[in-house]
């Protein structure tokens, strides 16, 4: 079966979440649940791993805007909670 013909299926019934964790200035940890869950994570892992700053994190463009929405919603989340309370949250 191909992808795409899972994606009404998943969509429908939840989009799922991610939550993202920072120390103000990288991201320290991640999780996510949905059904592109997994694809969410490489990013996440990756900006973890290579100690991607915040800025350039919210500053990428990325590749596939409707799935991969839930970085920069997640990342705004967390930029509002972390300048509001000036000490590391997360979103």
């Amino acid at each position: 079966m191909p992808k795409t013909a899972t994606y009404t299926h998943a969509y429908a019934e939840s989009n799922g979440f991610m939550t993202l964790l920072s120390d103000g200035e990288q991201l320290a940890g991640a999780y996510a649940l949905g059904p592109d869950a997994g694809e969410w994570m490489l990013q996440a892992t990756l900006a973890i791993r290579a100690r991607v700053p915040l800025d350039v994190l919210r500053d990428t463009i990325q590749p596939f805007p409707s799935f991969s929405e839930i970085h920069a919603t997640a990342l705004k989340e967390l930029s509002r909670r972390t300048r509001k309370a000036g000490q590391p949250m997360t979103a």
